[in-house]
């Protein structure tokens, strides 16, 4: 596949797609600030930051063929996945660069449709990729932050950045590698990995989950009585609310305390095992207590002299209320 360079704006890759397309805002601009590697013998005294001029553009691509898979590999930026009462997918990209436009490559093969920004894996770029989807898509995403809704299952990397996924409709793989994970409405088996990140998941309906958070607490409610459950953290938190029951119940917390308050048989053919090593464990059938707050924000910061996105803590409000986190909005 070769991306083909239209002279003064940017690269667009095209391989058996059909695309129609329109380029706004060409001209924008942001200065940030580039750091400057200073002279040998030097590197203790205060350097003053040069200033760069990044070049941002949006292109809105709308995909004719018909798509019943999504793939998305980003680097840094926020991917947006988003099912919506429309035809055919709609793609928005928004490119922040440092001198020469970077290759954006699209495909379709086998209605699978794929978006990947591989010249910012090691420049100073950054796409953000926002999509719009039909009913019954299925997304697998790398890259981060990820912000996923609707889509009918979704397999997702984001590489030590927050996930937020909303009404998925089918299974739900997630590895964050330290980065947050926030789960609200779910049809399908749950298996996430979080290295060490948060875990909020409510209104899971699936019939099997299984989350390993490491050193990061884990909350989860289940609307419907789940089939078979696993949790495991180290030193953390993990708190589950299951209705129904009764369960064949597998708890050790290492003498942490413990709150069950669940109907439980040990030949029940339910089953929830939770460990925590150390960490506190409630299992009750009502609502989360939610001493956690939401995801890291997601701001920005100049990186490598590019302009990318990262996550943040989320700030304290004067009343000790953490402010709602929402994803960014479609166009």
């Amino acid at each position: 596949m070769r991306p083909v360079t239209w002279a003064g704006r940017w690269a667009w890759g095209l391989c058996g797609l059909a695309t129609a397309a329109a380029l706004a805002v060409p001209g924008t601009r942001l200065i940030v600030s580039a750091g400057i590697h200073p002279p040998a013998g030097t590197r203790s005294q205060r350097q003053v930051p040069r200033q760069a001029m990044a070049r941002i553009q949006t292109r809105v691509v709308t995909v004719t063929q018909p798509v019943t898979s999504l793939n998305v590999r980003g680097y840094a930026a926020p991917v947006q996945v988003m099912t919506a009462p429309v035809t055919h997918v709609q793609v928005t990209e928004t490119i922040a660069y440092f001198g020469s436009p970077p290759a954006v490559v699209q495909s379709v093969s086998r209605g699978r449709l794929s978006l990947a920004d591989p010249a910012c894996a090691n420049d100073s770029c950054s796409v953000s990729f926002s999509v719009k989807v039909p009913p019954g898509v299925t997304v697998t995403a790398a890259g981060g932050p990820l912000f996923i809704s609707g889509t009918s299952g979704a397999n997702l990397d984001s590489a030590g950045a927050p996930v937020i996924a909303t009404n998925i409709h089918g299974p739900l793989i997630a590895s964050t590698h330290g980065g947050p994970l926030q789960v609200n409405g779910l049809t399908g088996p749950l298996r996430a990995d979080t290295g060490g990140g948060q875990v909020i998941a409510t209104r899971v309906s699936a019939a099997t989950a299984a989350v390993t958070a490491g050193s990061g607490p884990v909350q989860i409610s289940f609307s419907a009585a789940p089939e078979s459950v696993t949790v495991s953290t180290r030193g953390a938190l993990a708190e589950l609310s299951v209705p129904g029951g009764p369960y064949a119940l597998t708890t050790n917390s290492d003498g942490a305390p413990q709150t069950l308050a669940i109907a439980t048989s040990s030949t029940a053919h339910r089953t929830i095992t939770v460990t925590t090593g150390g960490g506190r464990l409630l299992i009750t059938s009502g609502n989360i207590s939610g001493i956690y707050g939401p995801p890291p924000l997601i701001g920005h910061h100049p990186v490598r002299g590019g302009y990318i996105h990262t996550a943040v803590p989320a700030p304290q409000a004067s009343s000790g209320i953490q402010p709602k986190v929402e994803p960014p909005p479609l166009p």
